[in-house]
Order: C-alpha cells, then sequence, then structure tokens
C-alpha cells in the first residue's frame, strides 16, 4: 500500500479494529436508505458538495453511502484522508489542503480532483475502534465552526447506532 501522507496511517490496535470491522458486516455491502439520507442530510445541513460515510478496511477505504445515494466505490488506504481521521478520536480538519504538509503530495489535493478542504469524525464502535469516518468535501477553502463540528458529531453518532445494530 503506497502511503502519501509522510507518515504512518496504521494505528497500534489495527488487527483487533480490522476485526472489529468485519464483525459489524457492513464492508462491501449494497446500498441502505438510511445511510444514503444520513450522508444526504449531512452534505444538506453542512452546505457542501460531498459528504461520505467510509469505512476504513487493510488496503482500502470504502464509501457506504455518499449525498448520491452511491455506494461502492473505494479509494486506496494511502490515499483516503478517512485513513488519517481514523487515528483521532475527535475530529480531523483541513480548511485549506493546500497548506498542510503532510497532504502536499496526495493525488486528491494535488490531482485533478482538486480536494481543498475536509472534515471528518471518526466513527467509533461501541468497543472503541474507529472504524470509519462521516466526512465533508469541498473543493474550495472553508471556513469550519464549532457548530459544523457539532453537526458532523451528531451524524457520526447517528451512524455508530446505526450500526451497533448489526453487532
Amino acid at each position: 500500500m503506497e502511503n502519501t501522507f509522510g507518515r504512518n496511517i496504521i494505528p497500534q490496535n489495527e488487527e483487533a479494529r480490522l476485526e472489529n470491522l468485519k464483525k459489524y458486516k457492513i464492508l462491501y455491502t449494497k446500498s441502505e436508505p438510511i445511510f444514503d439520507q444520513l450522508a444526504a442530510v449531512t452534505a444538506t445541513m453542512l452546505k457542501v458538495p460531498l459528504a461520505m460515510i467510509n469505512f476504513v478496511d487493510k488496503d482500502h477505504v470504502w464509501t457506504k453511502a455518499d449525498q448520491q445515494g452511491d455506494s461502492g466505490s473505494e479509494v486506496e488506504r494511502g490515499t483516503s484522508l478517512c485513513s488519517l481521521a481514523i487515528l483521532r478520536d475527535e475530529l480531523t480538519v483541513f480548511e485549506d489542503a493546500l497548506i498542510e504538509p503532510c497532504l502536499m503530495s496526495n493525488p486528491l489535493v494535488v490531482g485533478e480532483f482538486g480536494l481543498r478542504f475536509y472534515a471528518a469524525v471518526p466513527i467509533t464502535t461501541s468497543e472503541g475502534f474507529n472504524i470509519g469516518a462521516v466526512c465533508i468535501v469541498d473543493k474550495k477553502v472553508r471556513k469550519f465552526t464549532p457548530a459544523d463540528r457539532k453537526k458532523l458529531e451528531w451524524v457520526a453518532q447517528l451512524i455508530q447506532l446505526e450500526i451497533e445494530k448489526r453487532a
């Protein structure tokens, strides 16, 4: 796995985290209305063009839902910013991705896609593992307020409640 961040993106509890992720049987599953709706509400509420519910597997970050009801896309883990988001137990935000040293060689930022803004809250299981993230993305620089943070945290909590029904 190529890593474009220039730092370790594998949590110390990686093996246990991956086992916990598998327990929820959410990876590589069909689209589900609840997740599609949560992604759509997130994009609308935070006024961004892209909101995704992503799960971080061993080598890829897989999209369960986005604001258009699409699911099933995946990005290499060494490229997806959600790989960084699961390393923390709180919000990860890049208001201007171009000035972030760890993103200077990231193809989503410097390549054709042109990512400029990213914010994510980890999706944490009841066992305490960060198995994914709910994230919002824009191609323009944005400010991220404490109220915005609260909204994104609420959505992450709703996703957590939904996946706990599977355990």
